[in-house]
């Protein structure tokens, strides 16, 4: 099972960036994206999702009229909400009455993971304990290729070298890695070494 998410958010750009970045979440799965008020009405209809990613204001309409109308007609519906004017919500009445919580655009990735991270854990509380102690269940392949090389002692250079990446694509994968397992630095470090030596073949099926 996992949580069905529309994305409502009409700057194209931003709305690729989004997908891209939740396909990396687990339990978590984008049923549907709309650029305006009427496709995202349509598409909420269809899809009777979980969850609502609703930029404030969209063309035909805006994004909290959106979360109140899914909130009145979809079960255990949750929203964020995001917004480049986050004054402007504020000064809306009881705007969480209607959503979850509300992101700025500025921090919306990073903000907008931890939201989604807590409603998976409140949706699904038995895996808490396994997405914790099993990175397999948290990291994409990829990352885990560069997790897996970092427990055998590899720098950030020598994993770039190895997986035939630029140095900034291992230190982007490296942040994501350490936003995911909430540890960084050496304690990331000697995560990774416990988990390979935990299971010295996973990581190696992984490159394969």
């Amino acid at each position: 099972m996992k949580i069905r998410c529309l994305i409502v958010e009409d700057q194209l750009m931003f709305l690729e960036l989004l997908v891209a970045t939740l396909k990396t979440v687990p339990r978590l799965a984008v049923v549907a994206t709309a650029t305006n008020m009427k496709d995202g009405l349509l598409a909420l209809e269809q899809h009777k999702p979980d969850l609502g990613i609703f930029d404030l204001f969209i063309p035909g309409g805006n994004g909290m009229k959106l979360a109140k109308i899914a909130k009145e007609t979809v079960p255990g519906f949750e929203c964020i909400l995001l917004t480049g004017q986050p004054d402007q919500v504020e000064s809306n009445p009881n705007p969480k009455k209607s959503v979850r919580a509300i992101v700025d655009k500025v921090r919306a990735f990073d903000v907008l993971l931890g939201e989604i991270d807590a409603l998976i854990k409140e949706r699904f509380p038995t895996l808490k304990t396994a997405a914790r102690s099993d990175p397999g269940l948290l990291l994409t392949p990829r990352e885990l290729e560069v997790f897996h090389r970092l427990g055998q002692g590899y720098g950030n250079k020598q994993i770039a070298a190895e997986l035939f990446v630029a140095l900034n694509t291992v230190e982007s994968h490296r942040k994501s890695i350490s936003r995911k397992l909430r540890c960084s630095g050496s304690e990331l470090v000697r995560t990774a070494a416990l988990y390979c030596r935990q299971a010295p073949d996973r990581g190696e099926r992984q490159t394969s």
